[in-house]
């Protein structure tokens, strides 16, 4: 029902849709601004393919709800990184929530300096719902 708007090019992707080697259920969303632009709302019509957007939602009304939830549970559920000089980190980017703590964002005189290097492989997954259906681009 809900469709995540990317803040690069307006792709909508499944807040739920199926890991592409695991099989599970996941979720997709950006804990973080600017990276959603909003929500699209898709109607209830028994047939996926026949389903219509027929709203929108701001990115806070989903958005601010999922990661107050993922904070009060990050004890139970999640890894808190201590991090130390020379330490490395690989993580699974289509099956697990990231995003950096408060204060680690701020200016590197005062938070010290942070490096991230990110490598995406493109093309091999389209995040697809149970139903079949597929992120797009909205026209």
């Amino acid at each position: 029902k809900y469709w995540m708007l990317t803040g690069r090019e307006q792709y909508a992707h499944p807040l739920v849709y199926v890991h592409p080697t695991r099989k599970d259920s996941c979720m997709m969303f950006h804990c973080g601004r600017p990276f959603c632009a909003g929500w699209a709302v898709d109607d209830d019509a028994p047939n996926p393919s026949d389903r219509q957007l027929t709203g929108m939602l701001a990115a806070r009304k989903i958005q601010d709800e999922l990661t107050e939830r993922l904070d009060a549970a990050v004890d139970q559920i999640g890894v808190k990184m201590k991090w130390d000089e020379g330490d490395f980190a690989i993580n699974d980017n289509l099956g697990n929530c990231h995003y950096a703590a408060p204060g680690t964002q701020n200016d590197a005189r005062k938070a010290g300096l942070r490096i991230l290097h990110r490598t995406t492989i493109a093309g091999e997954a389209i995040p697809t719902k149970l139903d079949g259906r597929t992120s797009f681009l909205l026209r």
